[in-house]
């Protein structure tokens, strides 16, 4: 709920009143119970995956994963990706260490020039609201959060508060959104030759998202097929359903 949280405040910035977004806040609570667990978790999809091209919704719906709200170390991150202007320094230069960034930043005046000029900025409306990360080795991945990371690493912070992920089920799978699985109907649909290798290699991606993705195959067949109005399509996805 807090990525939500957060997210709104990024998508709608120029709404500036408190009591607004208390609203939004207590509304946003009430959104599994009021719209069903399904739409909950696919409004988180469509901003991380569809918007801004992140791991959260796969990550967060894994159940490989326990999470817990934690004060973490912040030598102990590794940093993940943001941009290309900071990941040439982040993680090309400094090999995702956090504290190599912090200690660049004081002495860089480059560093500091490049990270700015890309509207690198504070955010105090939510600059609050914890990062996410995942156990990664003897460290905690950052998969979102980055700019709240690098700005509590100039201010010299020495934790941060994070939602991690503790992988604890190693038959544990994600979900995947009905957005990521309709894309097989958008091909087929709007291919110009329907041919056999067409349909080869969609069966092959159906296949891989009904063993890899633990309601792949509800999907396929509840939300893409049933929905469909090519009885050709609906033809393969009983195929990859019946395949093994």
């Amino acid at each position: 709920m807090q990525y939500l949280q957060h997210e709104f405040r990024k998508i709608f910035h120029d709404v500036r009143d408190k009591r607004v977004w208390k609203l939004i806040d207590w509304s946003l609570e009430g959104f599994p119970k009021r719209d069903g667990e399904g739409s909950f978790w696919q409004l988180i999809a469509g901003i991380s995956e569809g918007w801004k091209l992140k791991r959260v919704f796969e990550l967060l719906s894994d159940t490989s994963y326990r999470w817990r709200l934690e004060k973490i170390p912040v030598w102990k991150l590794v940093l993940g990706g943001m941009s290309p202007t900071i990941d040439r320094y982040t993680v090309k230069k400094f090999n995702r260490n956090p504290l190599r960034f912090a200690e660049a930043w004081k002495k860089n005046a480059q560093l500091r020039k490049a990270v700015l000029r890309t509207g690198f900025a504070s955010h105090p409306e939510r600059d609050q609201f914890p990062i996410f990360v995942f156990e990664s080795g003897n460290g905690f991945r950052v998969f979102d959060g980055m700019r709240r990371t690098l700005l509590a690493l100039i201010a010299g912070r020495t934790t941060i508060k994070a939602w991690v992920g503790y992988k604890v089920n190693r038959n544990g799978k994600p979900l995947i959104s009905p957005e990521r699985a309709w894309f097989l109907e958008n091909i087929y649909e709007n291919a110009s030759t329907k041919d056999v290798s067409l349909e080869k290699a969609i069966l092959r991606i159906g296949k891989e998202i009904i063993k890899n993705y633990r309601n792949g195959k509800e999907v396929l067949d509840k939300r893409i097929a049933s929905w469909s109005h090519d009885p050709d399509f609906k033809t393969l996805v009983r195929k990859m359903i019946r395949s093994k």
